[in-house]
């Protein structure tokens, strides 16, 4: 890594600063002055009711829309980055695409080899685009806002908020004039053999004095940087020929979003606000390096894609009744994806596909196949449909209140075929399902949610405030599996009559190998929020804060029967839920040139739910552990050290672990009481230096900002409980950022550098499982095109040094 010297700090510090972690920025009214302190003004509604930071009694940050652009954050990738607390198992926008990887507070227990299954249930964060609740990595454009809110929040924001939830909040159409935005930028990345670019245009229209429309597009290309010596030669046929071949740049990215929204006023009590947002996604390759390998190279047999689609319609309604507030919000969300990825050396990894790599087939005569080339193909979809209802209001001046109704239908469906290529030759055989298909997995979920929720707020004096908060929730899960080995059918028991690979039912046995499983269950809870607030004075808030998070359990879904039968204490996952204690203070000091916070927390965690393949067939589920914890502090300060120079620094602790024994659902043992919870460093600092100058007509900004994430592990010690072993441990990460703006007039000109120093660190691993062979036991591993010192981990790592410049254009 990257050694710096402190004469080398102090140039960068005297040269550069950065609001990339700048928690907000307000502009003036001088339009080429905006302040960088005034924190505590910016507007929020995380309380669901207009405020500002200052006067939320918990645990928040926001990034208003100017400080995001400034710092380049365009998505919860680069979001991560910039928030303390706020981490993100980064696997790449792919990956990132089927599971977000967000932790908050420490609240994780899915191991690092998960990301290419989806979750049958909410992440643990959750994330909203206005009013609309999904989990999908969107593209953070033309934003008012970003909300942070730490700790549980589902007494307001329902299933999902179990650490937090992050709000991002579009800017709206606005009626006085026609404006907008257009920019380009253009860059290049060390080991990319072509450049990156990001086109990017806002409009905002005004139709009439209470009627205007907005739009933004967005379309942007990432160039790849990871090559492979190891892409597999296939026929017409898709059958292997045993050559090898070279890809360059295998990782390339292409993402294309529009937003359309539309306000209209119809009378001076009245708005209606509605949005459609697209997103779609191609990657051309997964993120992953073989650590066996050097440089940034990748051992994968197939170029990896991935492909999705999100759609987002919104309509919200706010109406002044005069005694309260009514807000309407309905959502309709779309979310469907397609990857590819390379299976090849799980199947090695994996006993129960042995057969196939030690020779069985030469029982029926078969071919031996030129080289393993396994390939699997999943699709995705997720249809939503959201209601919300809210009232707020006030009453004398002492009681503020709000009453709401919450309804969300979720249907999911998933899809999985391996392809084992030169398998039904191998084994000679007719497939029944199709040619070379070894396994399929296909998975259908609905969940619906019925809430009734509300807070009440008292102020006894001007200064305390005293909130009561209760979500009571009623749950309907439905789950059904389905898994077809054809092959295996076809040669074990239709063949070589040793045994059934699916269920037997009285009709007999499926020729596709079928087994299946079907499951459903209710769940109801009541959920509550207590928080007791007291200013100080004017420029210090003290507050106590006790809240509640969940998520809703369900069914797997799994196969109870057949050779790869699961045992029924897998078919169903129950919710969990974490109990939050925090105290903080928040404030101004120095004439409001310094503003801080500062918060203690410990949430308990009880019946945490994690993503496992299961032992006897792999299959993904949702299981439970029995109770873990994660206690830490979060400390952020925003100074103006002169007229010129502002800092920013943030610093979390926490740690998180297990507090029980893990035992898994059929009685073995999982985990260590006292086992660190996997993907959560100790410490996450961030720190950012922000110098301004004017010259005549022309603005200089320059930044410089750093973010370090201490070492976390990948999983659990114990190697021998799942499918897939996920265990690794990631070093420390340090990232460095610069750039420098000029602002004339209505012209802005920036250069800039991501990963300055070109740090190599690790985002997530895989783990050793289908890796690390013990060649001294007879182990043999899939692959024998490689030798045991090449087979390493898949390895997650940031994108090299990226440098590039970018113009942009206001009116």
């Amino acid at each position: 890594m990257f050694k710096l010297s402190k004469l080398k700090v102090a140039v960068c510090c005297a040269c550069f600063g950065s609001p990339l972690y700048s928690l907000a920025q307000t502009e003036s009214t001088d339009a080429k002055k905006p302040q960088i302190n005034d924190i505590e003004k910016i507007s929020v509604t995380a309380t669901r009711r207009e405020t500002s930071i200052q006067e939320v009694p918990y645990s928040i940050s926001a990034y208003s829309g100017t400080a995001l652009s400034d710092a380049g954050i365009t998505d919860f990738s680069s979001l991560a980055r910039s928030i303390p607390g706020l981490t993100l198992t980064d696997v790449g926008r792919g990956k990132n695409g089927i599971s977000s990887g967000i932790i908050m507070r420490g609240l994780n227990l899915t191991g690092g080899a998960q990301e290419d299954f989806a979750m049958t249930t909410d992440p643990v964060v959750s994330v909203y685009l206005g009013e609309t609740p999904l989990f999908a990595n969107l593209e953070l454009r033309d934003m008012n806002r970003v909300e942070v809110l730490k700790g549980p929040q589902s007494t307001l924001y329902g299933s999902g908020s179990l650490g937090g939830t992050l709000r991002y909040i579009p800017n709206k159409p606005e009626f006085d004039k026609v404006s907008g935005k257009a920019q380009a930028k253009m860059s290049a990345t060390d080991e990319a053999g072509s450049l990156n670019h990001d086109l990017e245009f806002t409009l905002n229209v005004p139709i009439s004095e209470n009627f205007a429309v907005r739009a933004v597009v967005t379309q942007l290309e990432n160039a790849g940087y990871i090559d492979s010596d190891y892409i597999a030669g296939l026929d017409g046929n898709l059958q292997p020929t045993g050559e090898y071949l070279r890809a360059e740049d295998i990782n390339d990215e292409d993402v294309s979003m529009v937003r359309l929204s539309a306000r209209w006023l119809p009378t001076d009590k009245t708005e209606v606000l509605l949005t459609y947002n697209m997103q779609k996604d191609n990657v051309n390759g997964s993120s992953a390096t073989s650590e066996g390998l050097e440089g940034y190279q990748s051992a994968a047999k197939i170029i990896e894609k991935f492909e999705r689609e999100t759609s987002i319609t919104s309509l919200v309604i706010e109406h002044d009744l005069g005694f309260a507030d009514l807000t309407s919000a309905t959502s309709i969300t779309s979310n469907e994806a397609k990857s590819k990825y390379d299976q090849s050396y799980n199947y090695g990894h994996s006993t129960w596909w042995g057969p196939y790599y030690v020779s069985y087939y030469g029982y029926t005569g078969g071919i031996s196949p030129a080289s393993e080339v396994i390939v699997g193909k999943k699709n995705y979809k997720t249809d939503t449909i959201t209601q919300e209802f809210r009232l707020t209001g006030s009453t004398n001046n002492d009681i503020d209140w709000l009453l709401g109704v919450y309804y969300n239908s979720v249907d999911f469906s998933a899809d999985a075929y391996d392809y084992v290529y030169g398998l039904d030759a191998a084994f000679n055989i007719t497939n029944p399902v199709g040619t070379d298909v070894g396994y399929a997995n296909i998975q259908e979920t609905e969940f619906e949610d019925y809430a009734i929720f509300g807070e009440l707020t008292y102020y006894p004096t001007d200064q305390l405030s005293i909130t009561v908060g209760l979500r009571y929730f009623e749950q309907d899960f439905y789950a059904k599996q389905e898994v077809l080995l054809p092959a295996c059918e076809t040669f074990w028991n239709t063949t070589l009559g040793f045994f059934a690979c699916g269920d037997t039912t009285s009709s007999g046995i499926d020729p596709r190998g079928y087994a299946a499983g079907e499951d459903e269950k209710e769940f109801s809870d009541l959920l509550y929020r207590f928080n007791a607030a007291y200013d100080i004075d004017l420029d210090t808030k003290v507050y106590l804060n006790i809240s509640q998070g969940t998520r809703h359990g369900g069914a797997n879904g799994l196969p109870t029967t057949g050779i790869f039968g699961e045992s029924d204490d897998y078919l169903f996952f129950e919710p969990d839920k974490t109990t939050n204690y925090e105290l903080g203070i928040k404030g101004n000091l120095l004439d409001s040139s310094l503003y801080y916070s500062a918060t203690a927390y410990y949430i308990d965690w009880e019946n945490p739910i994690l993503l496992v393949q299961s032992p006897a067939g792999g299959f993904p589920a949702m299981i439970n552990a029995q109770s873990a914890e994660s206690k830490g502090i979060e400390l952020e300060l925003n100074t103006r050290l002169t007229d010129d120079l502002k800092l920013n620094v943030g610093y979390t602790y926490t740690n998180a672990e297990l507090t029980e024994d893990f035992i898994i659902p059929d009685g073995a043992f999982g985990a260590a009481e006292g086992e660190a919870l996997p993907g959560v460093p100790e410490s996450t600092f961030i720190s950012s230096l922000h110098y301004r100058k004017e010259f005549a007509d022309v603005v200089m900004s320059a930044q410089l900002g750093v973010s370090y994430k201490a070492e976390f592990t990948t999983g659990f010690l114990e190697p021998s409980i799942f499918y897939e072993v996920g265990y690794d441990e990631i070093p420390a990460s340090t990232l460095w950022n610069a750039s420098v703006k000029f602002d004339v007039d209505s012209w802005t000109f920036t250069v800039f550098a991501e990963n300055l120093f070109n740090a190599d660190d690790a985002t997530a691993s895989d783990g050793d499982g289908k890796y690390i062979i013990d060649a001294a036991a007879g182990e043999v591993k899939a692959g024998e095109q490689y030798s045991t010192t090449q087979l390493g981990d898949q390895l997650y790592r940031v994108r090299p040094r990226t440098i590039g410049a970018s113009i942009s254009y206001k009116f």
